[in-house]
């Protein structure tokens, strides 16, 4: 006889009498009360019965009459009985109630429910158990200052109230897109019915810090807690998002970003770094920081004017927080970089926006990359043009974590790109520091630190001569210096003293004039050893651009782009 792929089971439903319109209360005996623990509310009564809502410890249930749910023996295709298990008693038999919460139908395990005796014996008078779970109505980006609450879970329902921005509430349950919420009242509370992207955690839980560990990952935010279901958006490193309520599928959780709200999988590539009483992230992964071409439209909902929608001036600075088909999702830079409750949140067109050319610092970056120089580029790209390079150890200006490979940084008024790899970022006191200091020069006359490196630009301050001067790096004829007693930078204000000075104004040692270099001809050897007995192990280029790890008389060390380390005689280079 042909078989069947899978096994029949027939359900058989026993009930057991209990007395109409008694009340009970969900229990579902989380170990940690922290624990997003919630009773499945089911169309029938068996495991199998479609979710129609989930329900939090505390929820008042009325219950309209219990039934038992017995799993029937499985029988093969010729109807012969297996082996039957160890017979179960009653207690052991998984037992539904036919039961009606905030005006929804549906069945619930009778075992996660218990009467109000129970559980005044089991937490005690006094206890928080029939209040739910604490939450809290926060609008920040979603371009209203309160929401309607509802007496069905339906936007045609009856108002029953009106709930602020920041109004605190307490979380039922969850049915469908929708919160089932009560409010306290003067008698009493008042039940109802919220959009669940309206309703967020609470203190440390609320909001969390997109860091994946990688600088320029993206992590996706999907409209269902599956990798196979419609992309929302893309949200960069360092994007703060509030942590929402909705039903746990294994790793995935319910976020919204401003007012644009979906689910993440932090269990597999990104990671969700709670923010706890911080007022902003001290991630170092900050949002790209744009700014306005001319007047344009920020808009609510993307590229709608039909929708509510605001003007944004020229120059005016937002923040990128994620990326979708030609619009932007960003937050005007009201309140500092990493913000998460400041500022206009919505939609722009990215060809209203460029980079920004904001001079405010996020911190400071130190040069790292172990004994070589660190290349500082005019553009985030490895091909722009070189500006010059960093000393190793030395401090400078952070402006903007990009989403490129590369960091904006500031020296004074010059503004350049360093690669992220090649650095350490300083955005709190204390963070940890390379142990590479900056070398010291010795000013020869009395010089003014220039804020550009050419003599026409501001006067930053003066340096006596014989003083000492810690040199930050070089570009052109130019060093760029800091004169200050330290050469480490205040991470939270800019009161240092730096600039840039010639170099015929300083006595400094060679290493800090030799940090780039080009091959004179073409396909000058590079050997294993200073020596001319060394291996091959590569040719140079004509102009390709070296970085000296030692500078020497006879024979320099150089490093080529493609990270390969030898050694060059020094008469066959041309240093920069």
């Amino acid at each position: 006889m042909r078989r069947i792929g899978a096994a029949l089971f027939v359900l058989m439903l026993l009930f057991v009498s209990m007395a109409a319109a008694d009340t009970m209360f969900v229990d579902n005996q989380e170990a940690d009360p922290s624990d997003l623990m919630r009773l499945n509310m089911r169309s029938k009564p068996a495991a199998n019965g479609p979710i129609i809502a989930s329900f939090y410890t505390g929820a008042e249930v009325l219950i309209l009459e219990t039934e038992v749910v017995q799993e029937a023996p499985v029988t093969t295709e010729e109807g012969e009985p297996e082996a039957e298990p160890a017979p179960e008693t009653d207690d052991q038999r998984d037992q539904y109630a036919h039961v009606e919460i905030g005006g929804i139908e549906g069945y619930m395990l009778k075992k996660y429910l218990i009467s109000g005796d129970e559980a005044v014996a089991r937490y005690g008078t006094g206890s928080a158990f029939g209040e739910c779970r604490s939450a809290e109505v926060d609008l920040t980006g979603m371009w209203v200052d309160y929401v309607k609450l509802l007496d069905k879970n339906d936007t045609k329902g009856n108002l029953v109230d009106t709930i602020a921005d920041g109004e605190a509430v307490h979380m039922v349950g969850i049915v469908g897109n929708w919160a089932y919420i009560y409010k306290i009242v003067e008698n009493g509370k008042e039940y109802g019915y919220v959009p669940l992207d309206t309703v967020t955690e609470t203190g440390a839980l609320k909001t969390v810090i997109v860091s994946s560990g990688e600088a320029d990952s993206r992590t996706m935010l999907y409209e269902t807690p599956s990798a196979k279901g419609k992309t929302i958006m893309s949200i960069g490193n360092g994007t703060a998002c509030y942590m929402l309520f909705g039903r746990g599928e294994g790793d995935w959780r319910r976020v919204r970003v401003g007012g644009v709200s979906g689910w993440v999988n932090p269990g597999k590539k990104n990671t969700l770094i709670s923010l706890g009483d911080s007022p902003r992230s001290s991630i170092p992964y900050y949002p790209l920081v744009m700014e306005t071409k001319d007047d344009c439209l920020l808009y609510s909902v993307m590229g709608d004017k039909g929708k509510p929608y605001m003007t944004l001036g020229s120059q005016m600075k937002v923040e990128v927080l994620a990326e979708t088909q030609n619009y932007l999702y960003v937050r005007t830079l009201i309140g500092g970089a990493g913000a998460y409750d400041t500022g206009d949140f919505g939609y722009i067109a990215l060809s209203d926006l460029t980079l920004s050319q904001a001079t405010s610092t996020m911190g400071v970056v130190q040069a790292d990359d172990g004994d070589l120089p660190v290349l500082v580029y005019r553009d985030p790209e490895i091909s722009g043009n070189i500006l010059g390079a960093l000393c190793g150890g030395a401090q400078v200006r952070l402006l903007e974590y990009t989403q490129t490979d590369y960091v904006r940084i500031a020296m004074d008024d010059m503004v350049g790109y360093v690669e992220k790899s090649a650095i350490r970022i300083l955005t709190q006191e204390g963070d940890p520091l390379s142990d590479r200091i900056s070398q010291r020069g010795t000013t020869k006359q009395n010089i003014s630190l220039m804020s550009e490196p050419n003599d026409k630009s501001a006067v930053m301050g003066e340096v006596q001569t014989g003083n000492k001067v810690y040199i930050l790096g070089k570009f052109g004829d130019w060093l760029f210096v800091n004169a200050d007693y330290t050469p480490n930078l205040p991470v939270l204000n800019a009161a240092e003293l730096t600039g840039f000075v010639r170099l015929s104004e300083l006595s400094a040692p060679a290493s800090t004039w030799h940090l780039i270099a080009t091959a004179k001809t073409d396909k000058v050897n590079l050997r294993s050893v200073g020596d001319k007995t060394g291996d091959i192990i590569g040719r140079v280029r004509l102009g390709e651009i070296l970085r000296v790890a030692d500078y020497g008389t006879q024979w320099t060390c150089v490093v080529t782009p493609d990270g390969k380390r030898g050694y060059i005689m020094t008469e066959y280079l041309n240093f920069q």
